[in-house]
Order: C-alpha cells, then structure tokens, then sequence
C-alpha cells in the first residue's frame, strides 16, 4: 500500500482521500478494473465504519455530477449502446479512473477517447459502486441492508442537453471515430 495513505486513516475522509483510496486501489491492481474493487474494498476495510458511510456519500455524490447526457453519449459509443443500469455502471468505471480523468470528462466527455483502452472492454464496473457497502459489512459484521444507503439525485434525469442515438456520434467525434464499424 503506497505510504500516502496512512494518515486517511487517522482523520474524517475528505474529498481528497476520496481520490486518494480509488488511486491507491487502481495503482495496487496494476490498473485492472476488477482487481481494482477488491483492493478498493480491503482499502475501505481499514478505514472506521462511519468513514466507510462518508466514501458512499462522496461516490454517490461524484456518481451524481457524473449523471450528464454527454457522459452517457460516450457510455453509449464506447459500449454499442447504454441501458440506465450500464450507465451506472461505467460512472463505477469513470470514478476508477481517477480524478484527473473524471473531471476531465466532466467538462468534454470527448477526452475519454484518450483514456480508454483495449482492457477496459465496455468501460463498465458494477462492483466499484458496491466496494462502500461490502467493506462496510466486512468491518461491523452487519448485514447491507443496514448499510445507510446514499440517494442517487436520478428522478430528474440526466443533466446537459439531451441527444438522439443517430446523431450521438457528432456529439462526441473523437470516441465516434474509435468505436465506429
């Protein structure tokens, strides 16, 4: 585990340590999307419960800034299309990615044509979004559905302007152009 990691561990979790957790986690897995969750959730075992809650809440809360019609256009080029439940999916992915990338993708959802690759197949991570409560349960032998749960803000629908599936490609041309047949 890289050394700047161990003072999360003694203070409350902040946006920064959020950050910290999933870069320590990618880092250790050798940037591999599934090892990446298991060492996010041994990460999050370490940390007290209520830090445990608090990384949820940050996770839903970037989850929910991530929830924006040119994201879920990229979703949809980058995997040949993108149900509700794919989409949070590949903001599990987005997250994993790091900070840099995601606030990158925030303002263009075009940059992820420079991130993603051959072993990020359809740029979809289920398990990142649930490495909160397995850790949660692991660290206070409770069941999940104790586990204080963090609203998803997804009622409104998605943020930006939305896009018709046949226009989507000019939308994002750079993702367009690297995942056209």
């Amino acid at each position: 585990m890289p050394d700047r990691t161990h003072s999360i561990w003694e203070m409350n979790l902040e946006k920064n340590d959020f950050w910290t957790l999933i870069d320590a986690s990618r880092l250790a897995a050798d940037h591999d999307p599934e090892a990446q969750v298991d060492t996010l959730e041994g990460l999050l075992a370490e940390l007290e419960a209520d830090q445990i809650v608090e990384f949820d809440r940050l996770m839903v809360e970037h989850v929910n800034r991530a929830y924006h019609w040119d994201l879920w256009a990229a979703a949809y080029i980058i995997g040949g299309g993108c149900s509700d439940d794919g989409f949070m999916d590949f903001t599990g992915w987005l997250i994993g990615k790091g900070e840099q990338v995601y606030e990158a993708a925030l303002r263009d959802a075009d940059s992820l044509a420079d991130v993603v690759g051959e072993a990020d197949d359809e740029c979809q991570v289920e398990g990142m979004l649930y490495a909160p409560g397995k850790a949660w349960e692991e660290k206070t032998g409770r069941s999940g559905d104790d586990f204080p749960r963090h609203m998803f803000a997804f009622q409104d629908g998605p943020h930006g302007e939305s896009w018709d599936e046949d226009a989507v490609d000019a939308r994002l041309p750079r993702l367009a152009a690297m995942f056209s047949e």
